[in-house]
């Protein structure tokens, strides 16, 4: 399950606090971007691109069935033909088309693998390289950072399995921005999962994140809160989030969490058991 971001009201802005697929609204006008087309609907083209699957699979099977539809000896067109030069072409192309090999080389080329990187845990050279799209303000967000983070973290990345690069997507507005300029400023300290822990108090969203609070959790994490006070008004922080957030909307991420796990993208707080499904699966991979 994901959040979808609400019109900035103050009634829509507290409903997007529970974790509820009801909340419904649009992209804030500065997560828009001048990207190829095909790259703003990478995670909605994977479910449309499964319904092609699926048609193209029912075609196939009525072609070959033999029954009243047959075109064998009629003089009509031979699809089955058609169908199979078709599959032989994918065949050579490795079973995608040119635009899902595209699609697969921006996935892979997402993760940074930056080993100065403050936003992120784990090896930068570990086998499965995941990406989380969040934001501060989301419920599911919320959930999924208390109830399956902390296992993937004792599971795979300390055993050096995983890596995760988290970014926020800010797809709730200002907000969000400020919560997430925050716990990058409490990053340069070493402190960022600690703080995004205290921003999800109880398991659930803060409903807002006044600069008071920031420093007061910063204080009570032990650190320095002249140097934060100092990172969270930089202009180096503010543009890091800024570049984060524009990346998310180039790549079509209007609800969170959003996810890419190795080549996979995954919508929505999935169970843990699922994630950690799909990281045995990217790690059979890479061991082939």
């Amino acid at each position: 399950m994901s959040h979808q971001p609400p019109t900035p009201s103050e009634s829509n802005q507290e409903a997007a606090q529970e974790p509820t697929e009801n909340a419904a609204g649009s992209t804030p006008a500065a997560a828009t971007n001048s990207a190829p087309a095909w790259r703003k609907y990478l995670f909605p083209g994977i479910v449309i691109v499964a319904a092609i699957i699926a048609v193209v699979l029912v075609v196939v099977l009525r072609g070959g069935s033999g029954g009243a539809n047959s075109n064998s000896g009629s003089g009509a067109p031979d699809y089955a033909a058609e169908d199979a030069a078709v599959d032989e072409q994918r065949k050579q192309q490795g079973g995608r088309s040119s635009e899902e090999e595209a699609q697969l080389e921006l996935i892979k080329s997402l993760p940074e693998r930056n080993p100065e990187d403050t936003l992120a845990v784990g090896e930068p050279d570990a086998p499965v390289q995941m990406i989380m799209y969040s934001d501060f303000q989301c419920g599911f967000c919320a959930l999924w950072t208390t109830k399956t983070l902390p296992v993937l973290i004792e599971k795979y990345v300390e055993p050096g399995k995983l890596r995760i690069e988290f970014r926020e997507a800010n797809v709730f507005g200002e907000e969000s921005v400020k919560a997430a300029r925050a716990a990058a400023a409490a990053g340069e300290q070493g402190k960022f999962l600690e703080f995004q822990k205290a921003l999800y108090p109880g398991g659930k969203p803060m409903k807002s994140f006044p600069e008071a609070k920031m420093v007061e959790i910063a204080e009570e994490l032990g650190l320095d809160v002249k140097k934060f006070k100092a990172d969270l008004g930089s202009k180096e922080i503010a543009e890091l989030v800024a570049q984060h957030q524009q990346r998310a909307a180039q790549l079509g991420v209007t609800s969170t969490p959003m996810f890419i796990v190795g080549t996979q993208p995954v919508s929505g707080a999935q169970p843990t058991e699922q994630f950690e499904a799909f990281i045995e699966e990217q790690l059979k991979q890479e061991s082939e």
